[in-house]
């Protein structure tokens, strides 16, 4: 029995180191040239801190657990920097060369498609075949984690892109990526305001698959409220649409619609989201993503957003923020004149049921 001792204790030893690193990234590093410490960042907040590599005669090995794919940036000394792309489970060889080599980094889906997208841009000349190389990437893989620091690098750290320019790019992604971190943190610095007498004329769909015309709907005595979201929100877009319900007993004296819409580009997973519902109002879809008509003329930049229309269709406020479209309901729609005077069961009945926005088939 005392021989079996010191083998269980090095399995046990074993077994704890085997369990110390499971979830973690670990970086292995080669990195010429006069370079003692390199800092780490992290493209946006699912990196936020500070971190120091620290390297002995060119060699480093640094690690962390991180929680979801991340982007890091490893810069150095020299001012240069480079992506590193970390997941849970996985080990990735960086190498850094001096001022005249190749960067080269390995290991897991995403640095590997970098790599590729590095190596094949070396020959670039002009910043529009950096933005046609990464629009064909983007569409080539609509959901890779990658695309976010291409545009990060290469159309705004190195070349300034033209905002239209950098929009137009995001707007390749996948609804998912365009409500990554750094994309949506990028969003809120377009500077586009509002623009003057938008008025809203956009195809939509309702559940059982029939057009809707939005412009020829009815109810035009009535300022309607549109709550534009996606199922890729989870559970903030849910949330978002039922809080409809809340605004609409606030105001049921003042002559408000509403309505939900949502901009999925897969109509199954739209149904899937709502198939529970209990809502008293319709919900419609856009299958066009951050394409749709509703969200490009009225420079929506994240969803769910609250649209609020006049009784023409023309936009007149547009906002992420239910406090802030509390206020301006309260501010802007018509005070009741007087209360509406109870008669029979029946009457109230039909006064309390919610509003519906009643549109026409085509």
């Amino acid at each position: 029995m005392k021989r079996l001792v010191p083998v269980i204790m090095a399995m046990l030893m074993i077994l704890s180191a085997s369990c110390g690193k499971r979830g973690m990234f670990i970086l292995h590093g080669t990195v010429q040239g006069d370079i003692d410490s390199i800092i780490v960042v992290g493209l946006d907040s699912r990196f936020d801190r500070i971190d120091t590599i620290y390297c002995n005669n060119g060699q480093f090995k640094w690690s962390f657990r991180p929680d979801t794919v991340t982007t890091l940036i490893l810069f150095l000394p020299d001012g240069r920097h480079h992506p590193v792309f970390a997941q849970k489970d996985l080990e990735s060889v960086i190498e850094i060369p001096s001022d005249s080599g190749l960067f080269s980094v390995s290991g897991g889906l995403y640095n590997d498609s970098y790599q590729s997208f590095y190596l094949e841009s070396l020959n670039d000349s002009t910043l529009e075949q950096t933005v046609n190389r990464i629009d064909s990437f983007i569409t080539k893989d609509p959901f890779s984690e990658v695309a976010p620091y291409l545009i990060y690098d290469n159309m705004v750290l190195k070349n300034h892109a033209e905002q239209q320019t950098v929009k137009g790019i995001i707007n390749r992604m996948s609804g998912n990526m365009q409500d990554a971190p750094y994309i949506t943190s990028l969003k809120t610095e377009f500077k586009d305001a509002l623009p003057a007498n938008v008025y809203l004329t956009p195809t939509l769909r309702d559940s059982a698959g029939y057009k809707i015309q939005f412009a020829q709907s009815s109810g035009n005595k009535n300022d309607l409220l549109l709550c534009v979201w996606a199922s890729w929100n989870g559970i903030e877009g849910l949330n978002a649409r039922k809080s409809l319900g809340e605004l609409l007993n606030k105001y049921s004296e003042r002559s408000l619609n509403v309505a939900d819409i949502s901009i999925d580009v897969n109509a199954e997973r739209w149904k899937e989201a709502i198939s529970n519902d209990t809502l008293s109002w319709f919900s419609y879809i856009e299958t066009n993503g951050w394409q749709s008509r509703i969200v490009q003329s009225t420079n929506v930049t994240s969803i769910p957003v609250y649209i609020l229309l006049n009784s023409a269709k023309k936009v007149m406020y547009v906002t992420n923020s239910f406090q802030d479209i509390d206020k301006e309901l309260n501010r802007s729609l018509p005070k009741a004149k007087t209360e509406k005077p109870k008669t029979t069961k029946k009457t109230d009945k039909k006064d309390d049921k919610p509003k519906k926005l009643t549109l026409k088939l085509e």
